[in-house]
């Protein structure tokens, strides 16, 4: 019997929640028994997308700042035209290479705007195959609303134009989509809550601690880093606290906080 081809994309520009996201999903469809190949196109992050998928990896983009005012390349020089093109096209070859029944795109048209110079193209080529793959978006349950006029209405267009699935990763006893995507009704393709993705339960920890404070992938949580070494040297000392920078921490400043936090503290990247 033929085992059904995802194509999953995903870009993590700062953070690395949609990259652990996505790479679990594409574990399980993994052991569904699909044959899975997952695009990343951000910095490396050690361990994602994980055993048993196929991997490709774009030439690297993260955002300039926590603004997400730009792209630049992991040298911090702004992406031109030309690289542009040529992820792109490495995109696209992906795509003919992989042959899917099934292309996941993580957040887009929801978000990662900045990527649509390849995105669209993408969508594009998929429309234009015979027979087209199934097209489906893979986002969060509580979206970050958007501020500017047109937005949710370009998002809706895209979504009933093209897609014919939207996955969102949540509970709908918990929270839907419409308490944040305010057009959700206005979607035409059928929308589908796959409940909260998360890593297996994990053992008993043989350690435990009074304070647990996680910065999350880490690039943008110096101040919380600080503020937590602070509160920790300044605490009762009767307390347990544990610091976990995440790995986008530069490496030398996680140096620098371990050799200067207090006895009471302890940090993991």
């Amino acid at each position: 019997m033929k085992r059904l081809r995802a194509f999953f994309y995903v870009q993590h520009l700062l953070g690395i929640g949609h990259l652990a996201r996505a790479s679990r999903v594409a574990s399980a469809l993994v052991d569904d028994g699909f044959d899975v190949t997952v695009v990343t196109g951000g910095a490396p992050i050690a361990g994602f997308p994980g055993a048993g998928v196929k991997s490709v990896t774009l030439p690297p983009v993260t955002s300039g700042d926590e603004g997400f005012s730009g792209l630049v390349d992991l040298q911090g020089k702004p992406i031109d035209d030309d690289f542009k093109k040529w992820r792109s096209e490495m995109l696209l070859q992906a795509f003919r290479d992989c042959r899917p029944d099934i292309v996941i795109v993580e957040a887009f048209p929801f978000g990662r705007r900045q990527m649509r110079f390849e995105l669209l193209p993408l969508i594009e080529a998929i429309d234009a195959t015979s027979p087209r793959p199934l097209l489906a978006t893979s986002v969060r349950d509580i979206l970050q609303e958007r501020v500017k006029p047109g937005r949710n209405e370009e998002t809706v267009d895209l979504i009933n134009r093209h897609f014919d699935l939207v996955m969102v990763h949540g509970d709908p006893a918990f929270a839907t989509i419409d308490k944040t995507f305010p057009l959700a009704g206005a979607i035409k393709a059928e929308v589908t809550y796959t409940g909260l993705v998360a890593a297996p339960p994990s053992p008993a920890a043989s350690e435990r601690f009074d304070v647990l404070v996680s910065v999350g992938g880490g690039a943008a949580g110096k101040s919380l880093v600080s503020s937590t070494i602070a509160a920790a040297r300044n605490a009762n000392n009767a307390w347990k606290w544990c610091l976990i920078t995440g790995p986008n921490l530069p490496k030398d400043e996680f140096d620098a906080i371990a050799r200067d936090a207090s006895p009471v503290l302890s940090i993991f990247r």
